[in-house]
Protein backbone atom coordinates (compact mmCIF):
# COMPACT_ATOMS: atom_id res chain seq x y z
CA UNK A 1 0.00 0.00 0.00
CA UNK A 2 2.50 2.21 0.84
CA UNK A 3 4.73 1.41 -2.12
CA UNK A 4 1.91 2.03 -4.64
CA UNK A 5 1.12 5.51 -2.78
CA UNK A 6 4.47 6.53 -3.01
CA UNK A 7 4.44 5.31 -6.54
CA UNK A 8 1.73 7.71 -7.10
CA UNK A 9 3.33 10.92 -5.21
CA UNK A 10 6.39 10.22 -7.64
CA UNK A 11 4.25 10.33 -10.72
CA UNK A 12 2.21 13.29 -9.60
CA UNK A 13 5.54 14.83 -9.09
CA UNK A 14 7.22 13.61 -12.27
CA UNK A 15 4.10 14.93 -14.21
CA UNK A 16 3.80 18.29 -12.24
CA UNK A 17 7.82 18.71 -12.96
CA UNK A 18 6.83 18.33 -16.89
CA UNK A 19 3.94 20.92 -16.83
CA UNK A 20 6.05 22.96 -15.03
CA UNK A 21 9.40 22.90 -17.38
CA UNK A 22 6.37 23.63 -20.45
CA UNK A 23 5.08 26.46 -18.46
CA UNK A 24 8.51 27.79 -18.32
CA UNK A 25 10.15 26.67 -22.08
CA UNK A 26 6.34 28.65 -23.29
CA UNK A 27 7.06 31.78 -21.19
CA UNK A 28 10.83 31.61 -22.54
CA UNK A 29 9.62 31.71 -26.04
CA UNK A 30 7.20 34.18 -25.64
CA UNK A 31 8.26 36.83 -28.10
CA UNK A 32 8.91 40.52 -26.23
CA UNK A 33 6.95 43.24 -27.54
CA UNK A 34 8.21 46.40 -28.97
CA UNK A 35 6.39 49.49 -29.02
CA UNK A 36 7.06 51.64 -32.34
CA UNK A 37 4.72 55.04 -32.08
CA UNK A 38 4.67 57.59 -34.47
CA UNK A 39 2.51 60.61 -35.67
CA UNK A 40 0.18 60.28 -38.70
CA UNK A 41 1.01 62.08 -41.83
CA UNK A 42 4.90 62.45 -42.84
CA UNK A 43 6.19 60.60 -40.43
CA UNK A 44 4.24 57.25 -41.00
CA UNK A 45 4.91 57.52 -44.52
CA UNK A 46 8.48 57.19 -43.64
CA UNK A 47 7.23 54.11 -41.39
CA UNK A 48 4.97 52.78 -44.22
CA UNK A 49 7.02 49.78 -45.81
CA UNK A 50 7.79 48.87 -42.18
CA UNK A 51 4.36 48.95 -41.10
CA UNK A 52 2.92 47.42 -43.63
CA UNK A 53 5.90 44.58 -44.51
CA UNK A 54 6.43 44.17 -40.57
CA UNK A 55 9.77 41.74 -41.35
CA UNK A 56 11.33 39.93 -38.93
CA UNK A 57 14.26 41.11 -37.66
CA UNK A 58 14.68 39.00 -34.31
CA UNK A 59 12.55 35.88 -33.67
CA UNK A 60 12.37 36.82 -30.33
CA UNK A 61 10.79 39.73 -30.78
CA UNK A 62 7.82 41.20 -32.08
CA UNK A 63 7.19 44.60 -33.10
CA UNK A 64 3.88 46.76 -32.90
CA UNK A 65 3.23 49.59 -34.92
CA UNK A 66 1.18 52.00 -33.67
CA UNK A 67 0.23 55.09 -35.63
CA UNK A 68 -1.57 58.40 -33.53
CA UNK A 69 -3.93 60.75 -35.37
CA UNK A 70 -3.39 62.85 -32.64
CA UNK A 71 -0.61 65.12 -31.39
CA UNK A 72 -1.70 65.60 -28.33
CA UNK A 73 -1.76 61.96 -27.67
CA UNK A 74 1.85 60.91 -28.96
CA UNK A 75 3.04 63.86 -26.66
CA UNK A 76 1.37 62.31 -23.67
CA UNK A 77 2.55 58.63 -24.90
CA UNK A 78 5.73 59.85 -25.09
CA UNK A 79 6.01 61.39 -21.56
CA UNK A 80 4.30 58.44 -19.85
CA UNK A 81 7.52 56.45 -21.49
CA UNK A 82 4.95 54.01 -23.06
CA UNK A 83 6.46 53.70 -26.37
CA UNK A 84 10.05 51.53 -26.92
CA UNK A 85 11.16 53.35 -30.05
CA UNK A 86 9.18 56.32 -31.95
CA UNK A 87 9.42 58.96 -34.80
CA UNK A 88 8.67 62.43 -32.93
CA UNK A 89 8.95 66.08 -32.99
CA UNK A 90 12.65 66.86 -32.66
CA UNK A 91 11.74 69.42 -29.89
CA UNK A 92 9.84 66.74 -27.68
CA UNK A 93 12.47 64.43 -28.03
CA UNK A 94 14.78 67.18 -25.65
CA UNK A 95 11.82 67.71 -23.81
CA UNK A 96 11.23 64.60 -23.01
CA UNK A 97 15.50 63.97 -22.50
CA UNK A 98 15.41 67.14 -19.63
CA UNK A 99 12.69 65.33 -17.84
CA UNK A 100 15.26 62.47 -17.58
CA UNK A 101 13.40 59.84 -19.72
CA UNK A 102 15.72 57.77 -20.79
CA UNK A 103 15.16 58.13 -24.71
CA UNK A 104 18.01 58.75 -27.13
CA UNK A 105 18.19 60.06 -30.90
CA UNK A 106 19.40 57.91 -33.11
CA UNK A 107 18.61 60.27 -36.10
CA UNK A 108 16.46 62.35 -38.36
CA UNK A 109 12.98 60.99 -39.31
CA UNK A 110 12.18 64.38 -41.25
CA UNK A 111 13.62 67.14 -42.07
CA UNK A 112 12.40 70.88 -42.24
CA UNK A 113 9.16 70.78 -44.96
CA UNK A 114 7.70 74.27 -44.46
CA UNK A 115 7.55 76.09 -47.22
CA UNK A 116 6.13 79.63 -47.76
CA UNK A 117 3.52 79.54 -50.56
CA UNK A 118 2.07 82.65 -52.55
CA UNK A 119 -0.10 83.14 -55.42
CA UNK A 120 1.66 86.42 -56.16
CA UNK A 121 5.68 87.06 -57.61
CA UNK A 122 7.41 87.75 -54.39
CA UNK A 123 11.62 87.34 -54.76
CA UNK A 124 12.77 88.84 -51.59
CA UNK A 125 11.51 89.29 -47.78
CA UNK A 126 11.99 93.07 -48.36
CA UNK A 127 8.50 92.39 -50.90
CA UNK A 128 6.81 90.37 -47.76
CA UNK A 129 6.04 93.89 -45.65
CA UNK A 130 3.15 95.01 -44.85
CA UNK A 131 1.09 91.54 -46.29
CA UNK A 132 -0.50 89.17 -44.12
CA UNK A 133 0.85 85.85 -43.66
CA UNK A 134 -1.53 82.56 -43.07
CA UNK A 135 0.19 79.80 -40.64
CA UNK A 136 -0.23 77.16 -37.87
CA UNK A 137 1.12 76.20 -34.81
CA UNK A 138 1.27 79.13 -33.02
CA UNK A 139 4.31 79.05 -30.54
CA UNK A 140 5.44 75.39 -32.25
CA UNK A 141 8.32 74.54 -34.79
CA UNK A 142 6.22 76.16 -37.19
CA UNK A 143 6.06 79.60 -36.18
CA UNK A 144 9.33 79.41 -34.50
CA UNK A 145 11.18 78.58 -38.04
CA UNK A 146 9.13 81.11 -39.85
CA UNK A 147 9.79 84.17 -37.30
CA UNK A 148 13.57 83.15 -36.80
CA UNK A 149 14.18 83.13 -40.62
CA UNK A 150 11.90 86.70 -40.46
CA UNK A 151 14.17 88.52 -37.97
CA UNK A 152 17.17 87.09 -40.08
CA UNK A 153 16.26 88.98 -42.74
CA UNK A 154 15.21 92.11 -41.75
CA UNK A 155 11.68 91.82 -41.32
CA UNK A 156 10.14 92.48 -37.52
CA UNK A 157 7.06 89.45 -36.79
CA UNK A 158 4.37 91.06 -35.62
CA UNK A 159 5.61 94.67 -36.98
CA UNK A 160 6.35 94.46 -40.60
CA UNK A 161 4.14 91.21 -41.43
CA UNK A 162 0.82 90.47 -39.98
CA UNK A 163 0.61 87.02 -38.57
CA UNK A 164 -2.82 85.02 -38.64
CA UNK A 165 -2.75 81.71 -36.88
CA UNK A 166 -5.34 78.69 -37.47
CA UNK A 167 -5.40 75.93 -35.28
CA UNK A 168 -4.05 73.02 -37.14
CA UNK A 169 -1.73 72.73 -40.76
CA UNK A 170 -5.08 71.38 -42.73
CA UNK A 171 -7.07 74.52 -42.15
CA UNK A 172 -4.38 76.47 -43.88
CA UNK A 173 -4.48 74.96 -47.80
CA UNK A 174 -8.70 75.58 -47.88
CA UNK A 175 -8.16 79.03 -46.83
CA UNK A 176 -5.00 79.62 -49.55
CA UNK A 177 -6.97 77.91 -52.32
CA UNK A 178 -10.17 80.10 -51.60
CA UNK A 179 -8.32 82.99 -52.62
CA UNK A 180 -9.10 84.21 -48.78
CA UNK A 181 -4.81 84.26 -48.18
CA UNK A 182 -2.56 85.22 -50.90
CA UNK A 183 0.29 84.28 -48.69
CA UNK A 184 0.69 81.25 -46.19
CA UNK A 185 2.94 78.46 -44.74
CA UNK A 186 2.21 75.09 -46.42
CA UNK A 187 3.63 71.78 -44.98
CA UNK A 188 4.25 68.77 -47.25
CA UNK A 189 2.37 66.48 -48.36
CA UNK A 190 -0.25 69.41 -48.43
CA UNK A 191 1.44 71.88 -50.40
CA UNK A 192 1.51 69.15 -52.82
CA UNK A 193 -2.36 69.02 -52.68
CA UNK A 194 -2.40 72.88 -52.70
CA UNK A 195 -0.35 72.69 -56.11
CA UNK A 196 -2.54 69.86 -58.13
CA UNK A 197 -5.75 72.41 -56.74
CA UNK A 198 -4.54 75.67 -57.16
CA UNK A 199 -2.58 75.90 -60.22
CA UNK A 200 -0.89 79.29 -59.58
CA UNK A 201 0.68 78.09 -56.10
CA UNK A 202 4.43 79.65 -55.64
CA UNK A 203 6.77 78.44 -53.42
CA UNK A 204 8.22 81.35 -52.95
CA UNK A 205 10.88 80.61 -49.82
CA UNK A 206 11.84 76.92 -49.25
CA UNK A 207 11.99 77.45 -45.03
CA UNK A 208 13.95 74.67 -44.31
CA UNK A 209 16.67 76.11 -47.07
CA UNK A 210 16.43 79.76 -45.38
CA UNK A 211 16.71 78.21 -42.01
CA UNK A 212 19.89 76.66 -43.41
CA UNK A 213 21.35 80.27 -44.75
CA UNK A 214 20.55 82.06 -41.79
CA UNK A 215 21.92 79.41 -38.79
CA UNK A 216 25.18 78.56 -40.93
CA UNK A 217 24.10 75.09 -40.89
CA UNK A 218 23.97 72.39 -43.85
CA UNK A 219 20.86 70.70 -43.76
CA UNK A 220 18.56 72.56 -42.17
CA UNK A 221 16.53 72.06 -39.01
CA UNK A 222 15.32 68.51 -38.02
CA UNK A 223 11.87 68.79 -37.76
CA UNK A 224 10.59 65.26 -36.32
CA UNK A 225 13.67 62.82 -35.05
CA UNK A 226 13.68 58.43 -34.43
CA UNK A 227 14.06 58.19 -30.78
CA UNK A 228 14.94 54.60 -29.00
CA UNK A 229 14.28 53.82 -25.08
CA UNK A 230 17.73 53.75 -23.69
CA UNK A 231 16.98 50.11 -21.84
CA UNK A 232 16.46 48.85 -25.25
CA UNK A 233 19.33 49.90 -26.84
CA UNK A 234 21.48 48.30 -23.98
CA UNK A 235 19.86 44.86 -23.84
CA UNK A 236 19.03 44.36 -27.55
CA UNK A 237 22.10 46.56 -29.46
CA UNK A 238 21.83 44.20 -32.54
CA UNK A 239 18.37 44.62 -33.14
CA UNK A 240 18.67 48.16 -32.58
CA UNK A 241 21.29 48.55 -35.28
CA UNK A 242 19.45 46.28 -37.55
CA UNK A 243 16.14 48.40 -36.96
CA UNK A 244 18.00 51.39 -37.58
CA UNK A 245 19.45 50.29 -40.83
CA UNK A 246 15.85 48.92 -42.12
CA UNK A 247 14.11 52.18 -41.21
CA UNK A 248 16.55 53.98 -43.07
CA UNK A 249 15.82 52.15 -45.94
CA UNK A 250 12.35 52.12 -45.58
CA UNK A 251 12.69 56.48 -45.47
CA UNK A 252 14.48 56.56 -48.79
CA UNK A 253 12.06 53.67 -50.27
CA UNK A 254 9.20 55.89 -49.43
CA UNK A 255 10.94 58.54 -51.72
CA UNK A 256 11.81 56.65 -54.71
CA UNK A 257 8.37 54.24 -54.72
CA UNK A 258 5.40 56.55 -54.66
CA UNK A 259 2.88 54.66 -56.47
CA UNK A 260 4.17 51.66 -54.13
CA UNK A 261 3.83 53.93 -51.11
CA UNK A 262 0.42 55.59 -52.00
CA UNK A 263 -1.23 51.98 -51.91
CA UNK A 264 0.41 51.43 -48.47
CA UNK A 265 -0.97 54.67 -47.00
CA UNK A 266 -4.20 54.17 -48.16
CA UNK A 267 -4.20 50.54 -46.70
CA UNK A 268 -2.56 51.63 -43.71
CA UNK A 269 -4.71 54.39 -42.96
CA UNK A 270 -2.43 57.64 -43.24
CA UNK A 271 -4.39 60.60 -43.66
CA UNK A 272 -2.39 61.43 -46.96
CA UNK A 273 -4.40 61.02 -50.45
CA UNK A 274 -3.11 58.19 -52.47
CA UNK A 275 -2.97 60.58 -55.38
CA UNK A 276 -1.20 63.15 -53.38
CA UNK A 277 1.74 60.78 -53.06
CA UNK A 278 1.71 59.83 -56.61
CA UNK A 279 1.96 62.95 -57.42
CA UNK A 280 5.53 63.38 -55.75
CA UNK A 281 5.61 64.98 -52.31
CA UNK A 282 8.95 67.18 -51.80
CA UNK A 283 11.07 64.77 -49.48
CA UNK A 284 14.27 67.06 -48.20
CA UNK A 285 17.03 65.34 -47.16
CA UNK A 286 16.18 61.93 -47.49
CA UNK A 287 19.12 60.68 -47.61
CA UNK A 288 20.79 62.19 -44.64
CA UNK A 289 19.12 59.99 -41.28
CA UNK A 290 22.37 59.16 -39.20
CA UNK A 291 22.96 61.45 -35.93
CA UNK A 292 26.52 61.70 -36.30
CA UNK A 293 25.65 63.73 -39.09
CA UNK A 294 23.25 66.05 -37.73
CA UNK A 295 24.41 67.08 -34.66
CA UNK A 296 25.72 70.86 -35.60
CA UNK A 297 21.68 70.94 -36.63
CA UNK A 298 20.05 69.50 -33.65
CA UNK A 299 22.64 72.23 -31.57
CA UNK A 300 21.66 75.30 -33.91
CA UNK A 301 18.10 74.28 -34.03
CA UNK A 302 17.82 73.56 -30.16
CA UNK A 303 19.81 77.14 -29.33
CA UNK A 304 16.84 79.05 -31.37
CA UNK A 305 14.33 77.85 -29.30
CA UNK A 306 16.35 78.36 -25.81
CA UNK A 307 16.11 81.88 -26.98
CA UNK A 308 12.47 81.98 -28.45
CA UNK A 309 10.63 79.17 -26.53
CA UNK A 310 12.74 77.22 -24.07
CA UNK A 311 9.68 75.41 -22.60
CA UNK A 312 9.37 74.28 -25.53
CA UNK A 313 12.50 72.10 -24.96
CA UNK A 314 12.23 71.59 -21.57
CA UNK A 315 14.23 74.80 -20.61
CA UNK A 316 17.70 74.28 -21.49
CA UNK A 317 19.59 72.68 -23.99
CA UNK A 318 20.27 68.83 -24.00
CA UNK A 319 23.40 67.60 -23.28
CA UNK A 320 25.55 65.16 -25.96
CA UNK A 321 24.19 61.68 -24.05
CA UNK A 322 20.82 62.50 -25.87
CA UNK A 323 22.01 61.42 -28.83
CA UNK A 324 23.12 57.76 -29.84
CA UNK A 325 25.78 56.90 -32.04
CA UNK A 326 26.21 53.60 -33.73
Amino acid sequence: MKKTLLLYLFLIIVILGVIGCNKLDTLQKEPKIIKFIYQDGTPALTAAKLAKENPIIDESITIEYEMEKSPDLLVTKILKGEADIAIVPSNLAAQAFNKELPYKIVGTSVWGSLYLASAEDIKNFEELKDKEIYTFGKGLTPDIVLRYVLSKNEIAPDKDVKITYLNAASEVGPIFISGKSNLAVLAEPLLTTVRMKKQDTKVIFDLNEEWANVTGTTKGYPQASLIIKEDLIENNIEFVKQFIDIYEESRKWAKENGEELGEYSEELGISVAKETIEKGIIWTNIESFDIRDGKEEYNAYYGAILDFAPDFIGGKMPDEKIYFER
